[in-house]
């Protein structure tokens, strides 16, 4: 009894503190649609107080490994798990087309067209008058660039001229202007203008470059403002129209995905609309010189590709109004030999012509790149390098709005190219927040290259606007929250424009595969190749309702990530989009402060982490503690019925009843705080062995366990003892004859059994209680894949094994297995004499070996039956059925059952072997 108390205090001890685990609870509850696409977002970060924000999937540029997807994938109960690398936002040379032929005055020998773009954006509360262009159209023979060599530029006619060394020259790219060749053979330069040469005060006005233009004699035109790299100028071809690009860059963010998984997860392959989805199999392809050179500011010999799915629609609002007209005067025949530190004045202050007016809008210009790009089979885009904008920040206000604060840092460069990577994204100054670039300069140019297109807005939604604040590709804009906001808006959304930095934040338009990103990091940063996921969108199966089981089932499978992984996990499910509010600064080009409601997601499941044992570590931990009462209670009745002539000597000297029933309790009780001090001693050094830190108030547990437990185990043997009566010391020390009717060895073994009925039930209960805790858990294990969840009694239980679970098993079936064990003992105990007698009148041992096992049978087959029938039953209640495997489960459990009762009667097989027959005769 001492070691049987021992063993399930100290295990008690010892195994709650392997079972006190960091686990998620859920709670709440919402009406209507419920279901997002994916029910669980994991991340790096630390989970989201109060509201989740839209870009919580974006946030991160990696932190998951792709072996922890992996792990994610594998999980039990996960229907999808969709991992998402943000590589960082792209400039995209999109350069809008402006046609000047119209504005070419034929008939003057040397002329400057000025090309003045006006760029507006933020619903037009936005306006920038951005750099100009000048055009320098000449009837006169103008000469390219051809080489540079020995600190000289070598033109296209072999002229060389010394570099540039200052201002008063042609600085820019160190000089290299176009040389027009004078009517007495002269040759003379066209400066280039470098933006920010000059007034850094008006760096916004200024002049950002010079394209020169020969009107040839048949009206074509041939630009003369480009690099031949030592070929002739005849190589350039003539073009009937004069048409410039503007220099302008489109940043895009670029994310990789794993095709199969968005597209079960979001039928991302179903909202394609031009060319073809992604593969696993896409790769970095190697490029072309030529194809590169229309797409990159800068080529090299050798060029790589990056194969993406692109957005049809970006949702930007930028449109492009640009003024082209003549300068007037005597400007175009000075610009050739004119100084650059001469020539931004002059065409500065030169008067101009009539203006016409173009627009374009950037959405189109894109829309009409893309469809080129892919008709034509031609790189949508060139990279330099990639942004990665840090998210947002916001300071409450006490009126409960967010106030978003400005950008505290600009964009420190890796690289010194990288500086001018984002000088054409006019509003480049206007966004919030910090950024840090990845150079992609290297040995290789990047082009993007779209296999196709699809639409933001074909992507299939499961539960509509109260989820779409939770849609990847399609974001929310948020929109005015008070009338003057709404009107300064014109009740429209505000809509991202060409800042990288700027609010709202934009949606990935640029999608490839996790492959391409791991060859993309391999090449340019080696660092975030380890760990690219930025976040795993996981969708659970079997959801279809939206209840207490539903959370349950979503609860375990988050617990299961935490677990395995270690990541953030937020329960999304029931989440809901709210409007919440946020106050914007004035902008730096004319925006007014606005009040928007911002759209972010209320998680309708809460989610909490605490450290807790789960309900089925408590039931099968309580289980080990009441399997081993009942051994205990069997030791402590067995003892008062052996001790009824002691107890009645003390009846008859005048102990009263309460005195008898305290004197049980108080040695049981002994025995329970010997065996809880012990165990308190043994658990820290088991604990360590096992690997868990046990406190010590938790270690101190043992003590009040140990006692209680023996307090009530053997508190009906001491109200037994309580009701001893005096007459009971003239008894014989024999338990009274009963007349035996049993005609066969089976009918004697029931017989014995049926002599002590609670005794038996006893051990037949705690057999049952082992082999109920070993067919829930083995149903767990084998049928239901390692979890099951459901409504087990009204209350969503879920059931998910590990290692602590199968030694509590254990345990519990053991201390099972021992009271059967117990039950035959004292049996054969208390009858000895009578199997001494059966040995007397000739009963071979055999005979009384099978007695034995009959017996030990007739206990097996109750407790497998109440075992069985108690497993399946919680079973059934838990997941609402029983099938065939489930079935074939409980005959597996019965029969290893009953072969442990069998293995059970062999100790008292060996006692009936060594009764001293003689002298228990001789007692009777």
């Amino acid at each position: 009894m001492f070691s049987a108390v021992l063993v399930a205090t100290t295990g008690f001890t010892v195994l709650t503190g392997a079972a006190s685990t960091s686990r998620l609870v859920a709670s709440g509850s919402v009406d209507g649609q419920f279901r997002p696409s994916y029910d669980i977002l994991v991340h790096p970060a630390a989970p989201a107080t109060g509201l989740l924000h839209q870009d919580r999937p974006t946030a991160a540029y990696g932190g998951i490994g792709l072996d922890q997807w992996r792990l994610i994938e594998g999980i039990s109960g996960v229907e999808v798990a969709a991992p998402l690398a943000v590589l960082g936002i792209a400039d995209l040379r999109v350069e809008p087309r402006v046609d000047l032929t119209d504005q070419v005055d034929r008939s003057a020998e040397r002329q400057v067209i000025e090309v003045a773009p006006r760029v507006s954006g933020e619903r037009g509360l936005s306006t920038l008058a951005a750099a100009p262009t000048y055009v320098y159209v000449s009837r006169r023979p103008l000469v390219p660039l051809a080489d540079i060599s020995d600190q000289r530029f070598v033109y296209a006619d072999g002229t060389r001229v010394r570099q540039a060394t200052s201002a008063a020259e042609c600085p820019g790219t160190g000089g290299g202007g176009t040389l027009e060749v004078q009517p007495d053979g002269q040759r003379r330069q066209v400066c280039d203008i470098a933006a920010g040469s000059f007034d850094p005060d008006a760096r916004r006005t200024q002049v950002s470059d010079i394209e020169t233009y020969q009107l040839l004699a048949d009206g074509t035109f041939r630009r003369a403002s480009v690099f031949t790299s030592g070929r002739p100028a005849s190589v350039v071809p003539a073009t009937a129209r004069l048409e410039i690009r503007l220099p302008k860059g489109l940043p895009m963010l670029v994310a990789a995905i794993d095709p199969a998984a968005e597209a079960r997860l979001v039928g991302l392959d179903r909202a394609v609309r031009q060319g073809r989805y992604l593969t696993g199999t896409d790769a970095v392809a190697p490029a072309a010189p030529d194809a590169l050179s229309s797409t990159l500011p800068t080529s090299s010999p050798a060029g790589r590709t990056l194969p993406v799915l692109a957005a049809d629609d970006i949702a930007i609002d930028e449109r492009v109004d640009i003024a082209v007209s003549r300068l007037t005067g005597r400007a175009a025949d000075q610009v050739p030999g004119t100084a650059t530190q001469a020539l931004w004045p002059l065409l500065h202050n030169s008067a101009t012509g009539p203006p016409q007016a173009l627009q374009h809008d950037l959405a189109q210009i894109y829309r009409d790149r893309l469809d080129s790009a892919l008709s034509e089979q031609v790189p949508l885009a060139g990279i330099m390098a990639l942004l990665r904008p840090g998210p947002p920040t916001y300071s409450p206000q006490p009126d409960g709005r967010d106030r978003m604060l400005p950008r505290s840092d600009g964009v420190e460069s890796v690289d010194p190219t990288i500086d001018d990577v984002w000088r054409d994204s006019w509003f480049s100054t206007g966004g919030v927040g910090t950024a840090d670039p990845v150079s992609l300069l290297g040995q290789s140019s990047w082009a993007v290259t779209a296999v196709g297109s699809f639409a933001p807005d074909a992507l299939e939604s499961t539960a509509g606007a109260a989820q779409r604040a939770l849609d990847l590709y399609r974001r929310t804009p948020p929109v005015g929250a008070d009338a003057r906001s709404r009107g300064l808006l014109g009740d429209r959304p505000l809509l991202p424009g060409d800042d990288p930095l700027g609010y709202p934040r934009r949606a990935p338009s640029l999608v490839t595969n996790l492959t391409v990103a791991g060859e993309l990091y391999a090449s340019v940063a080696p660092a975030f190749a380890a760990a690219p996921v930025s976040s795993v969108r996981v969708r659970v199966a079997g959801i279809d309702r939206f209840d207490e089981v539903t959370r349950e089932r979503v609860r375990m499978v988050a617990d299961e990530i935490v677990r395995q992984t270690g990541l953030t996990v937020e329960i999304v499910l029931g989440g809901s989009t709210v409007r919440s509010p946020v106050l914007l600064p004035a902008g730096e080009f004319g925006r007014p402060e606005l009040d928007l409601l911002e759209a972010r997601t209320r998680k309708g499941v809460a989610t909490e982490i605490v450290t807790a044992v789960d309900r089925k570590n408590i039931m099968l931990l309580g289980l080990l503690l009441v399997v081993c009462a009942l051994l205990v209670g069997n030791a402590v009745s067995t003892a008062v019925r052996v001790r009824r002539r002691e107890l009645a000597v003390l009846a008859c000297i005048g102990w009263p009843g309460w005195r008898l029933s305290l004197l049980i309790l108080a040695e049981t009780a002994a025995l329970g705080l010997a065996a809880g001090l012990l165990g308190a001693g043994l658990s820290v050094p088991l604990g360590r062995l096992a690997g868990v830190q046990i406190s010590g108030t938790v270690t101190l547990l043992c003590v009040p366990i140990a006692v209680l437990l023996t307090a009530v185990a053997s508190a009906l043997p001491a109200l037994r003892a309580a009701r001893t009566r005096s007459a009971e010391a003239l008894q014989a020390s024999a338990a009274p004859a009963r007349r035996a009717t049993a005609r066969s060895l089976a009918g004697l073994a029931v017989a014995n059994l049926v002599r002590t009925p609670a005794r038996t039930f006893a051990g037949a209960t705690s057999l049952a209680a082992g082999v109920g805790a070993v067919t829930l858990i083995a149903a767990a294990l084998w049928a239901f894949d390692d979890g099951m969840v459901g409504s087990l009694l009204g209350e969503a239980v879920s059931v998910q094994v590990r290692g602590v679970d199968l030694v509590a098993v254990g345990g519990v079936l053991l201390f099972g297995v021992l009271g059967v064990a117990d039950v035959l003992y004292l049996n054969v105990r208390e009858r000895a004499a009578e199997f001494a007698t059966l040995r007397a009148i000739g009963w071979p041992d055999s005979v009384l070996n099978r007695l034995l096992i009959y017996e030990a049978l007739g206990v097996g087959v109750l407790g497998c039956v109440l075992g069985v029938a108690a497993g399946l039953g919680s079973v059934a209640l838990l997941v609402g059925r029983v099938d065939g495997r489930l079935a074939m489960l409980a005959l597996a459990v019965t029969g290893a059952a009953l072969l442990l009762t069998v293995l059970a009667a062999l100790v008292p097989a060996i006692l009936i072997r060594r009764l001293p027959t003689a002298a228990l005769l001789a007692d009777q």
